[in-house]
């Protein structure tokens, strides 16, 4: 046999070999062999094989059988970028299989597998933060139902309609009940996790839905109904809800209600800052839309902001204005000197006005922050971190120049700067007096700024505070 001949052979039997390896880890090994195979894959770097190693091991039944292991191999994997391993890690430590059942260390996998975006991560982390802390549980339900989560649909439905960690209304909770009506049969089991179903059994979002909003059909009045139904028949994934007939719920402690609140013949001293909590910093949305997409999504999230020195001021007409930006259902990002020695604040949006009360400021590097009582905003879709950002990339700002509502600029980061240890984009999308304390957003709507200044006989030198100093 020629030496080319021979060459030929053994190249042919070594790519056998390697294809034999390859499918062996395409299912779960269940002899030596096969685990051999699967584990030199996962070695170099195979995830798929890495996590079929793991299940292998975790086998009770098999005759390889070697728990301690396998949780090894689904490190490996999760480090490789796999949900479904953080998810074999969670239930682990979670439901102690195999293990000392360790709650605080099932969450660090949870809170990995949710940062990645696995859904049933997310909503078990909604449900869990129910009884923790109520407001980021709504918001994170939010996020979900807006991507187009019927399980969170249906729990914003409930929640909505008992009121209790979620305001009361059922105009709300009705919109909500139909939305998820509009699912497919099986995405709630595709998405969910026992945790989540056992306590709320969402099998089956049509059949869930179809008995909810009957019942909830009763308690709203026909003409209200009519409309919810229409708005909830235009909702596609990835647009805000619109905001649906009156709310049911007291005052917040410690804030004012809206249309009252403090009279103030006098301007009063602004809070100390306290951060935004890390619930509201929502994982952006990587879509790309165009100027009217992102400004149908997030226009509703960008308030006028009008201030005065007193009530009498405000009647006059002697005020000032700037704009706003909902991180959730009761508060908004801006800039101090928006609302510095300032003590009445009124939020307009078309017809609708609401008292707002300053609930936070760090008046060195302009960040403020305000509140209303009871919630009725709509929070932006995502936040987008500062370092994500890329110089050239598109942007747009909202906000209320001269007082006029709602208005567009696009423009590109030309910028990111670091002055005084803040972070700042620099734009060329127009910032003018008015459009202080606005949003800056990227072409998938997530918040990436509150626009601030700009430099003035300098055509196109505008900054935003990056939105993440307000978590800091």
């Amino acid at each position: 046999m020629s030496s080319l001949r021979l060459w030929g052979l053994t190249l042919c039997l070594a790519l056998s070999w390697a294809m034999s390896a390859y499918a062996a880890c395409t299912v779960r090994p269940s002899s030596q062999d096969e685990l051999g195979h699967c584990i030199s894959s996962a070695s170099g770097g195979d995830a798929v094989a890495a996590l079929m190693v793991g299940d292998a091991l975790a086998d009770v039944s098999a005759r390889i059988y070697d728990p301690q292991n396998s949780i090894i191999w689904w490190e490996k994997a999760a480090a490789e970028g796999s949900s479904v391993a953080l998810r074999r890690l969670f239930d682990t430590y979670w439901y102690g299989r195999s293990v000392v059942r360790d709650v605080a260390k099932a969450r660090l996998y949870l809170d990995r597998a949710a940062q990645d975006g696995a859904r049933w991560a997310r909503l078990v982390q909604s449900h869990l933060l129910e009884i923790e802390e109520p407001g980021a549980a709504a918001e994170h339900y939010m996020a979900l139902a807006v991507e187009g989560s019927c399980p969170a649909q249906l729990r914003l439905a409930q929640g909505y309609d008992r009121g209790g960690w979620l305001e009361k209304n059922r105009s709300q909770a009705l919109y909500w009940a139909i939305v998820a009506g509009m699912a497919g049969r099986d995405q709630a089991r595709a998405e969910s996790h026992p945790l989540f179903e056992s306590r709320f059994h969402y099998g089956d979002c049509s059949n869930e839905s179809y008995f909810l909003k009957t019942e909830l059909a009763k308690a709203v009045p026909p003409d209200l109904r009519a409309k919810v139904e229409a708005s909830a028949a235009s909702w596609r994934p990835g647009r805000l809800p619109e905001r649906q007939g009156p709310v049911e719920v007291p005052a917040a402690l410690g804030v004012a209600p809206a249309g009252q609140g403090a009279v103030g013949t006098s301007a009063t001293k602004l809070p100390e800052w306290r951060a935004l909590p890390t619930a509201l910093h929502r994982p952006p949305g990587r879509a790309k839309f165009g100027a009217e997409e992102v400004f149908a999504t997030v226009r509703r999230s960008v308030y006028v902001v009008v201030a005065a020195r007193t009530d009498e001021d405000f009647k006059a007409n002697k005020a000032r204005f700037g704009s706003a930006v909902a991180m959730d259902e009761r508060t908004l990002v801006t800039n101090c000197h928006v609302i510095d020695e300032m003590a009445v604040v009124w939020l307009r949006q078309g017809s609708q006005m609401m008292r707002a009360t300053p609930s936070g400021a760090e008046s060195g590097s302009d960040r403020c922050l305000l509140s209303v009582s009871p919630g009725r905003l709509s929070a932006v879709p995502g936040v987008r971190p500062w370092e994500d950002l890329k110089v050239g990339e598109t942007v747009y700002s909202i906000g209320a120049p001269k007082g006029l509502e709602a208005t567009l600029g696009q423009g590109l980061v030309s910028g990111l700067r670091i002055v005084k240890g803040i972070r700042y984009v620099q734009t060329s999308a127009p910032i003018a007096p008015g459009s202080s304390g606005g949003g800056l957003f990227d072409a998938a709507g997530n918040l990436v700024g509150i626009t601030t200044f700009h430099i003035r006989d300098a055509e196109g030198l505008n900054f935003a505070i990056a939105a993440d100093e307000y978590f800091r």
